[in-house]
């Protein structure tokens, strides 16, 4: 595993472990422009199915989403689709963006008025946020608390860890 981010890797965690996704691959690097992809995600389909592609961007500021972030969203969408298109063009695409905390307001209108021009063009956008990106790090949880196997995504493993503490817990 390449990445440094804890963020990237919570969700890489989620995608090998709970979506059973065969390959993860963190910063995708464009060949020939500016930009990357967080994670890439592969779940191979049945015989003569095509494969599911994850392509997620994360974004871990625990404050909150900063606010500078927000007009950058439709370009970094745009590059997220070439490069799916590109890179699998005849698999199914899911394109997410991960986000801890996304406040109430203006920033998650905005997530909200893209997903509805994406359902405007026949695609689909999920922003995994607040609620829902809590409930799938328990998902995970519950996923690392399951196994003890060794693993290469430094999220999951701390969660392993985590979840054998002996003795009084932490309070989190």
């Amino acid at each position: 595993m390449s990445t440094g981010d804890i963020g990237e890797s919570l969700v890489g965690a989620y995608m090998r472990h709970v979506e059973q996704c065969s390959i993860v691959i963190y910063n995708s690097f464009f060949a020939d422009q500016q930009g990357e992809v967080d994670v890439v995600a592969v779940k191979p389909g049945k015989p003569d199915e095509p494969s599911t592609v994850y392509l997620c961007e994360v974004t871990t500021h625990i404050d909150g989403m900063n606010p500078t972030l927000i007009p950058r969203v439709p370009g970094k969408l745009t590059r997220l689709r070439a490069f799916a298109e590109l890179t699998f063009p005849d698999e199914n695409y899911v394109f997410q963006w991960w986000s801890p905390y996304v406040p109430w307001g203006a920033r998650l209108n905005a997530f909200k008025r893209i997903q509805e021009e994406w359902a405007e063009e026949g695609r689909t956008f999920e922003l995994i946020a607040n609620e829902d990106y809590t409930a799938r790090i328990g998902e995970l949880i519950d996923r690392a608390r399951a196994t003890s196997s060794t693993t290469n995504e430094p999220a999951f493993r701390m969660l392993q860890v985590l979840t054998r503490l002996r003795g009084a817990k932490p309070a989190l």
